[in-house]
């Protein structure tokens, strides 16, 4: 049985990796989602003395981490950009390695989905489409006889992957737990969390005071997880799932702290457009007309790859490549001009009739390209406008000038990429049937790991006990096996439990807690924690977010944790206001709050009207952290 499945799964995704379709999906994939990560990046880095010192700016951490995460988001720039791009990848997932899987009290959900994500960009040939690594290729085997384009088109199993892995499992783990749920089996596990004040930081009323809508997108948020990682493999449920996907992330990106979250899930969704799509909108997005003639020298080395470049960047198609041999003479704007002076230099002619050449042409493409208009800008401005001249006729004079004809240039074949199903590696098996069986392993072994974490979920976990497999050395044993290897899936790969806006989050959570400095002069204000409304701040989003609202200040708070996220928030806030933490006195407040247990219509409006409550006072003296006076939240 298990060879018979085994035998069919390897036929299924054999067919997958066989075929081909456009790769500029995975294209935009990887610059959409490398942009996200890139961001988490910054995020982490603005935030770093907060997150890795033991106490931010007073007490370091054992390394300073500002050098690696400058050098890492450099690495994903070389990602977004394509050029070295599996190198790049490779480096990323250490360092991914190394910070993501260091980071313990401000670790979030998004963590996990990056990990597995950058372990799959190592593999996938993201930069097939839209990337320098493409130009290199092509500057590589073209000549002036010759123009090379390497193939665009990449396996359909490089666009489900990180789908599976991203998208899939996760939904498919985290059902396991709203099954379980009184929130989500009532129709309220959006309704909930969008309706508590230190949850969400807008306010959807409007929506949630429907009763039916708010439960139509709990259910349909249930169904959705459950259907998603059976039916996305077909192409009639595709689209369907597409747009409930993008909805329900757009309504995350709306409703929580967690933008990033959104944004990156959204571009894994990206890998779900129709590949037609794409073409309609590269046709759409095209110049209807080019604005710009650039001629050049076709028996030229360099005025080739110069060609090869502006194509290659150009793709709205905006500028209209001509060799000089042959055109010139039908153009109007030359007219007067002779082919051994248009040979001499770079020419060119917008669509106005005026000619530019030299410098001034190159200034003209990058103006013509909407993304390096900025460097036309720059290269415009005096002083660097005349060093440009210099240093472009210095090599315009320097160039190999000897005609690439008949004579002396015939034409040289570039070496052929030899198709993988040529690569012998064995008398009756190649290379294309290693990857493929590297491919089938892989997805069967990250799909166990997977299997292996929905074990520890709320529902298998109830069975557990309900059946009394916990109680046995058997179900012990392999209880402990799994959480062990759950450990390592979860660092390696990102594969791990998601039970997230679950009942444990919000049950006994009836207080809020935020934090005032008191100025000297009297003047009292919010630090951007949690606001006047008792909506998060300006720091608390993503990790920073998980961090104050489930570990600082938690539905059970513990006063320990509590006291130092106060300590390390205020002098972070201290340092970047300029405060002297010499003398520094900051006061607690806390609105008490109720716990939802059905529906309410403008819940959220009167948790946010609920009044505050003084709950003591820190200060900090000499760089020292002290409590001057603390009232038990639970007593208030």
């Amino acid at each position: 049985m298990i060879k018979r499945f085994y035998s069919k799964f390897h036929s299924t995704i054999e067919k997958l990796y066989n075929k081909e379709i456009d790769g500029t999906g995975l294209a935009i994939f990887r610059i959409a989602y490398s942009t996200v990560f890139l961001l988490e990046i910054i995020q982490l880095f603005f935030f770093r003395h907060l997150i890795f010192d033991s106490i931010p700016y007073l007490k370091p951490g054992s390394i300073d981490v500002t050098i690696p995460l400058l050098l890492w988001m450099g690495c994903i720039l070389f990602i977004i950009f394509g050029f070295f791009t599996r190198s790049a990848a490779a480096i990323n997932y250490i360092f991914s390695l190394v910070f993501v899987g260091s980071i313990t009290t401000f670790e979030y959900h998004m963590f996990y989905a990056y990990m597995g994500m950058n372990f799959l960009l190592v593999f996938l040939p993201v930069s097939r489409c839209w990337s320098l690594d493409r130009l290199v290729e092509k500057l590589k085997y073209s000549s002036p006889r010759f123009i090379y384009n390497p193939p665009t088109t990449v396996s359909v199993l490089a666009y489900y992957t990180p789908v599976l892995v991203g998208v899939g499992f996760v939904y498919f783990d985290s059902i396991f737990f709203k099954l379980t749920s009184y929130y989500w089996m009532s129709g309220l596990g959006m309704w909930v969390p969008a309706s508590l004040p230190m949850i969400t930081h807008a306010d959807t009323s409007f929506l949630m005071n429907q009763e039916w809508l708010s439960k139509l997108m709990g259910y349909t948020t249930l169904v959705f997880e459950a259907v998603f990682i059976f039916l996305f493999w077909f192409k009639k449920y595709r689209v369907p799932l597409l747009i409930v996907g993008v909805l329900l992330h757009i309504g995350i990106l709306i409703e929580f702290p967690i933008p990033l979250f959104a944004l990156g899930v959204l571009s894994i969704y990206i890998l779900m457009v129709p590949v037609s799509w794409w073409k309609k909108l590269k046709f759409n997005f095209a110049a209807r007309e080019p604005k710009l003639k650039f001629y050049y020298d076709s028996e030229c080395p360099l005025c080739i790859r110069a060609m090869i470049v502006i194509k290659h960047l150009d793709f709205r198609k905006r500028i209209q490549l001509l060799p000089v041999q042959g055109t010139w003479e039908q153009d109007p704007a030359l007219a007067g001009m002779d082919e051994q002076t248009l040979l001499l230099n770079i020419y060119s002619v917008d669509n106005k009739g005026r000619v530019y050449s030299g410098l001034d042409t190159y200034i003209k493409v990058l103006a013509n390209i909407f993304y390096l208009v900025p460097l036309s800008w720059i290269l415009r401005l005096p002083g660097i406008y005349q060093i440009g001249r210099k240093l472009y006729n210095y090599v315009a004079l320097n160039r190999t000038t000897e005609r690439c004809t008949e004579d002396n240039c015939g034409y040289i074949p570039p070496q052929p990429i030899v198709k993988e199903g040529n690569i012998k590696l064995l008398q009756n098996y190649s290379l294309a049937n290693l990857k493929v069986s590297v491919a089938v392993v892989g997805i069967i072994f990250l799909s166990l790991l997977q299997l292996n974490t929905t074990y520890n979920s709320a529902l298998i976990l109830k069975f557990r006990n309900v059946s009394g497999l916990n109680n046995t050395v058997v179900g012990k044993a392999i209880g402990f096996a799994s959480y062990k290897i759950e450990d390592y899936s979860k660092t390696l790969l990102g594969i791990t439990s998601h039970s997230v806006f679950m009942d444990g989050h919000f049950n006994n959570y009836n207080h809020i807690v935020a934090v005032v400095y008191m100025a000297p002069d009297g003047k009292e204000s919010f630090l951007p924690i949690i606001d006047e409304r008792g909506t998060p701040g300006m720091y608390i989003n993503g990790p920073n977010w998980v961090k104050w609202t489930f570990r600082v200040n938690s539905p059970n708070i513990q006063m320990e944790l509590l006291e130092e996220g106060i300590r390390d928030f205020t002098a972070f806030w201290a340092h970047q206001k300029n405060v002297n933490l010499s003398d520094a006195r900051f006061k607690i407040l806390v609105k008490k709050i109720n716990i939802p247990q059905k529906w309410e219509k403008d819940f959220l409006s009167k948790q946010i009207q609920m009044p505050w409550i003084n709950a003591g006072e820190v200060k900090w003296e000499d760089n020292q952290f002290k409590i001057v006076k603390c009232i038990p939240i639970e007593s208030i």
